[in-house]
């Protein structure tokens, strides 16, 4: 299963922003309306006021007469941050190979490829980023069965085919870049949930196939702490994945990172669905029956990464198996989620990064 390049996890996605749509009625009311004076009477109430204000500027202090003219604009005036953080490579020497040159691939194939999977599906009108699933059959459920948690994943699938879902669609940036693909792979992710389950569908093709591929993740809310289930979605039939996911996925679903700035579909919908990744609970990995986990070794104990990933952190720790999102997260400035680290601390990284196990 390549890798569902896109979902990532909550420190990571703390950084990205949030949903900034506008659209709060302000409630002014109109006011009657004052006769006009004539142009004799404006120019003779507005000579005296001329007057007293070159008398007020006289007496203000410099950088007061520079801020009433203009001048820098103040924190309100400038642009606001962006809500998609540019993936821009930091030069940190942890990529295991040069950042992928996209220049040639154009925002036009972008829209094109994407609109393939059917353009009844995507980029639709939004007020909440999660689609709100019918409440679970059972009421006092502890603990998904398998039949349940395959029954969400081929129900989400069939949302998102019917258009009845809000899919972000994007170019991703950790499972185009590096060497996993290193070819534009395109995704569209959509989000939904009820009392009982987060339910996630990654709906993905790599530049220069003809076919998408369904993947799914089912967060079961049920059980302390919650269990995240894996699988590949053919139709009906559902194979859950374990060894292969959880290279990218040691905590869960990663925060939306795109490629380009410009390979994005709706970047408010984005950082949505990101805050909602952040907003998750601490959960584990489900590796499922007859796929035994391997021995990763000891997990990261570098105290810049372990402050979060760790057993008693905001996140589960981290192997040398999660090295392809770490290099890549690291190297283009999404982790740490708060600052950058130091060159002694990416040192310190690279050279735990290639320890030969």
């Amino acid at each position: 299963m390549p890798p569902p390049g896109n979902l990532r996890n909550r420190e990571e996605a703390n950084e990205a922003a949030g949903n900034r749509r506008v659209g709060t009625a302000l409630g002014f009311k109109s006011r009657p309306r004052h006769p006009v004076p004539s142009r004799v009477d404006v120019w003779s109430i507005a000579f005296p006021m001329k007057q007293v204000l070159l008398l007020l500027l006289a007496f203000l202090p410099l950088h007061s007469v520079v801020l009433l003219g203009g001048g820098t604009p103040g924190p309100a005036e400038s642009a606001a941050p962006p809500l998609i953080k540019p993936a821009v490579s930091t030069a940190t020497g942890l990529l295991l190979q040069p950042p992928l040159d996209l220049s040639a691939f154009t925002t036009k194939e972008f829209e094109e490829v994407s609109a393939s999977v059917g353009p009844e599906k995507i980029r639709r009108k939004w007020t909440s980023p999660v689609t709100t699933l019918p409440p679970h059959s059972r009421s006092d459920v502890h603990g998904l069965t398998e039949a349940e948690v395959k029954a969400y994943m081929v129900e989400v699938c069939r949302l998102f085919d019917r258009g009845e879902s809000v899919p972000i669609s994007d170019v991703g940036l950790i499972s185009t870049q590096e060497d996993v693909i290193r070819r534009p792979m395109y995704n569209h992710i959509a989000a939904f949930s009820n009392a009982v389950v987060r339910v996630y569908l990654l709906v993905q093709q790599t530049a220069g196939d003809k076919d998408w591929s369904y993947f799914s993740i089912v967060q079961d809310l049920t059980v302390d702490p919650p269990l995240d289930h894996f699988a590949q979605v053919i139709g009906p039939k559902v194979k859950f994945e374990g060894i292969s996911c959880y290279k990218c996925h040691s905590s869960g679903p990663l925060a939306i990172h795109p490629a380009r700035a410009d390979l994005v579909s709706d970047a408010p919908l984005a950082a949505a669905i990101s805050r909602h990744i952040a907003d998750q609970p601490l959960s584990r990995f489900h590796f499922p029956d007859g796929e035994k986990p391997p021995d990763y070794g000891k997990p990261m104990a570098l105290k810049f990464c372990s402050r979060c990933h760790d057993r008693d952190g905001d996140r589960l720790p981290l192997f040398r198996v999660h090295s392809h999102p770490i290099r890549i997260l690291v190297d283009f400035g999404y982790m740490p989620p708060k600052r950058s680290l130091t060159p002694a601390e990416i040192a310190e990284l690279k050279a735990w990064l290639d320890q030969k196990p």
